[in-house]
């Protein structure tokens, strides 16, 4: 679809005076601070001048979200685009709220976002630079195709920023070194309900995984996966076995005690810390995870005086 760009960018020039009007010429009113320069919030988008009011009608019905978007751009300083098939849809759906709502600066953006999501919508930058440009995408558009295009690349330690933008489509690779990615991939295929807007698949032969879709699914994807990927890491437990002849004490003393200081019945059996006392040659056989043979040797050091 043709999008004309040029006209979407000073849409903000025509739209300023409708937001400007009486409060009861329209349910919507914004409150617009010009004179305050508006800052980058999340190295993403502008922090709102002012705070946004949605008043509900006696019918209690909201503003179209065409409004709601005119006057985010407003409250901004940027340019909205979108189709025209995704336009007819901003302009048909109305916000919906159980009663009247304030949304204080520092809130406009991510109550915006939350209310575009939940009525269809996705939100993407298309120019960062000044003029800033975004651009709405109806789901029910033929432009939703176009939607994993505009998909931000992040990194693992960016997990927060996709959080805080549910609008906005993320991808990410996850690190899971103790997983097989493709047996996940095929378990988890069940969790892709709409193909379009997610996306798990394994990164080639490594052990990573590609997590795409909208930013607070993305962010709850691979905290879940990093989440397994540590269980298996615990699991993976690399043992060894150790015999430790004794100078002075005796190896059923020194083992009893040492069962009382390394042994609990609540630990997993692949960690647990195993002795046995060699009472012929005064001697223990110890076996345990590799990363606690040094703690334990210093014991038995400890103990054999």
């Amino acid at each position: 679809m043709r999008v004309h760009l040029t006209a979407c960018l000073g849409l903000s020039l025509f739209l300023i005076q409708p937001f400007l009007a009486p409060a009861h010429a329209s349910p919507f009113k914004a409150a617009v601070q010009p004179s305050i320069a508006p800052v980058v919030e999340d190295e993403l988008f502008p922090a709102a001048t002012g705070a946004l009011e949605v008043v509900l009608d006696d019918q209690g019905a909201g503003p179209s979200f065409l409004n709601l978007t005119r006057t985010y751009g407003v409250l901004t300083g940027q340019h909205i685009t979108f189709g025209e098939e995704t336009k007819v849809m901003l302009e048909a759906a109305k916000v919906q709220l159980d009663r009247s709502l304030v949304v204080p600066a520092s809130d406009v953006q991510r109550i915006f976002e939350v209310m575009l999501r939940q009525s269809g919508f996705s939100l993407a930058v298309e120019s960062a630079a000044s003029p800033r440009v975004l651009r709405i995408r109806s789901l029910e558009s033929t432009e939703r195709s176009e939607i994993k295009q505009a998909s931000k690349l992040i990194t693992a330690d960016q997990l927060e920023l996709a959080r805080r933008h549910p609008a906005l489509q993320f991808h990410v690779v996850v690190a899971l070194p103790h997983s097989d990615v493709r047996q996940l991939s095929n378990s988890l295929k069940t969790m892709i309900t709409d193909p379009v807007t997610t996306m798990l698949l394994p990164a080639g032969n490594s052990t990573s995984m590609v997590v795409g879709g909208f930013g607070d699914w993305v962010f709850e994807q691979a905290k879940m996966l990093q989440a397994m990927d540590a269980a298996a890491a615990s699991a993976q437990v690399e043992r060894g076995e150790l015999i430790i002849a004794l100078s002075t004490g005796r190896a059923e003393a020194i083992a009893e005690t040492l069962k009382g200081v390394f042994s609990d019945s609540s630990t997993r059996q692949n960690h647990q810390v195993l002795i046995r006392a060699n009472e012929e040659t005064n001697s223990l056989l110890v076996s345990a995870p590799n990363s606690r043979m040094e703690a334990i040797r210093r014991v038995i050091n400890a103990l054999d005086r």
